[in-house]
């Protein structure tokens, strides 16, 4: 059998085996969900597991044999995400198409320009709240969207950490920080500083 278009009907395998359950689509459009086969995933090299949620659209096939030596249909294989475009919209996030509204985060005073973006040749992944973006210029960017958390670096190499939240810095070891320029502190609450030892020098 050739490959065959698929959507992921459920994606808690009963057995623990982290496979997807999958709908042939339109072959098995009447199939009872219960006697539905659970595909395995072809994974990338390195030990990744990416899963898909149930309502993707995937691509499957079947490489296994059954007793008579024909395909079987009850061990498929997920090979990869099926692209469509229902009502005329790419099924892929509004960063990489161009089309639909897109990731848009709050605005941060003096923050520099986040990486430009160029429909149909950047990276693009958001799936779970975490937007990644790779452009094609070199800028990269990497964004919870629920958050506006944000930690990126345009193409002009201007590198920003920006979040709503906590931030924590620890280290075992030194720290040193060197800046060509002025060093500007703002604070809206108490300025403490603890240590063993001050030294300043000019």
């Amino acid at each position: 059998m050739s490959k065959q278009r698929a959507i992921i009907t459920a994606t808690k395998d009963p057995l623990g085996h982290m496979r997807a359950q999958i709908r042939l689509t339109p072959q098995w459009a009447d199939v009872d969900a219960d006697t539905l086969p659970w595909a395995e995933y072809q994974l990338p090299i390195g030990n990744t597991f990416v899963p898909c949620i149930v309502g993707d659209q995937v691509w499957v096939e079947f490489p296994y044999k059954d007793g008579s030596g024909k395909p079987d249909t009850r061990r498929p294989l997920i090979t990869g995400a099926a692209q469509s475009a229902p009502g005329g919209v790419p099924s892929v996030a509004p960063e990489a198409s161009g089309q639909g509204g897109g990731y848009q985060p709050p605005a941060v005073d003096g923050a520099p320009a986040r990486p430009s973006l160029s429909p149909t040749t950047d990276f693009v992944s958001h799936r779970n709240n975490l937007l990644e973006i790779r452009s094609a210029g070199g800028g990269y960017e990497i964004a919870n969207t629920a958050s506006g958390s944000r930690i990126g670096m345009n193409e002009s190499g201007d590198i920003y950490l920006l979040g709503p939240g906590n931030l924590v810095i620890d280290i075992g070891g030194d720290l040193t920080i060197k800046v060509g320029g002025k060093i500007v502190f703002k604070s809206g609450g108490p300025f403490n500083a603890t240590a063993s030892q001050f030294g300043f020098s000019q």
